[in-house]
């Protein structure tokens, strides 16, 4: 049994998600709660803390070489977790999927060439595109009845104007798990327009039931033939800040060309600690992630059943993946960047969906990995705002 009811304070760690509360004014709540970036306020699995500790016993702290001990984690994580078979020459490492996905959008298109993705999406995908010179092409999700589908038609039309998918699955910030039906249609679509499929997969461990994540991978021989995984124990046993990813490219020329890239812009290898910890939350640390589910599956039922009676006005999309929860605040009248706003009038730092792109006006990602009491105490401080 793990503790995710005590708090931790990080204020005095140099975390990103804390270290600049300073700059969040409220009048009316002068402890203003960072819940924005994907990042954890639970303690990281004890084994992983104690193989880190073991790890840094010795004195000297050098380069590392290839990451074996966590390809083979990775290996048996994707074996027995999932039941999808993954080869040792498709793998390489990556500092961070974000840096994976500038790799390979240098290495499959030229300047100018399209990159298409799904907004709302993660931010980053948007910045890498144009900040290596290539044309952001938009096939935005589309709302149905309250929980977000694909728009294959746009999808389509898209990928007929681009060389490369980003694709975000599962998909953040709405939360989706895409079905496997979803998923081939995506591939369907690929495969014809001759589009290379770069899948962020980061969330894929965080899923709730019924809802089941379906691998990339796992998609047939088609897919397989264009696409670039990304994987990475990070979000889902909360070490982000160890750096540690695993990209699969199971074609030989796509990995060849992903390879020269990532060696032109020096991506790097792991950090001397990444390993052994990485390796150590793939080998021992699912029942911590099976118990950190559950619990934040009660966070999230916290924070609708706390707005549901009292701020009926604010509308929490349903989760199926990711520990984000995406919220409209349309029915109360906001629209555009609601982030100031919901700092000054509920004392919250959530990220806005304007961060996200098109379809994000009026809405907000609010973080649930975090304790109990303080998403009651967000729940709270929205009604108190909104009720």
């Amino acid at each position: 049994m793990y503790d995710f009811d005590s708090p931790i304070d990080r204020t005095k760690t140099d975390s990103l998600k804390w270290k600049s509360t300073g700059a969040c004014r409220s009048a009316a709540y002068p402890d203003v709660i960072p819940m924005w970036v994907a990042d954890m306020d639970f303690a990281t699995p004890p084994e992983v803390v104690e193989e880190m500790k073991r790890r840094a016993g010795h004195p000297i702290y050098g380069y590392s070489a290839e990451p074996e001990a966590l390809y083979a984690a990775y290996t048996r994580w994707m074996r027995d977790r999932y039941g999808q078979g993954v080869e040792r020459e498709w793998l390489s490492f990556s500092p961070g999927i974000v840096p994976a996905i500038a790799t390979a959008i240098r290495a499959f298109t030229e300047r100018g060439d399209g990159v298409a993705i799904t907004p709302p999406v993660y931010h980053p995908f948007k910045k890498l595109i144009e900040k290596n010179g290539r044309a952001v092409v938009e096939a935005p999700l589309v709302d149905r009845g309250g929980r977000y589908e694909f728009d294959f038609g746009a999808l389509d039309a898209a990928c007929a104007k681009a060389r490369l998918l980003v694709l975000c699955s599962p998909h953040n910030p709405i939360g989706r798990v895409w079905s496997r039906d979803e998923l081939l249609a995506v591939a369907e679509i690929a495969e014809r327009r001759d589009v290379i499929v770069v899948a962020d997969e980061i969330h894929a461990d965080l899923v709730f039931a019924p809802a089941r994540v379906e691998p990339a991978l796992g998609l047939g021989e088609r897919l397989r033939k264009r696409l670039v995984s990304a994987w990475a124990p990070s979000k889902t046993f909360n070490i982000a800040g160890l750096q540690a990813s695993v990209i699969v490219v199971p074609d030989e020329g796509l990995r060849a060309a992903f390879a020269l890239e990532s060696e032109a812009t020096g991506l790097g290898g792991p950090n001397c600690m990444a390993t052994a910890a990485a390796a150590t939350a793939y080998e021992r640390c699912g029942p911590w992630l099976d118990e950190a589910l559950a619990y934040m599956r009660g966070n999230y039922e916290a924070l609708v059943g706390g707005l549901s009676a009292r701020a009926p006005a604010l509308k929490v999309y349903p989760l199926e993946g990711t520990y984000l929860a995406w919220i409209d605040f349309r029915g109360a009248g906001l629209s555009g960047d609601v982030g100031g706003e919901l700092v000054e009038r509920a004392g919250l730092w959530l990220d806005a969906g304007t961060r996200f792109g098109s379809g994000g006006s009026g809405f907000a990602r609010l973080n649930l990995g975090c304790s109990r009491a303080v998403v009651e105490t967000a729940a709270d401080r929205l009604a108190e705002a909104f009720g």
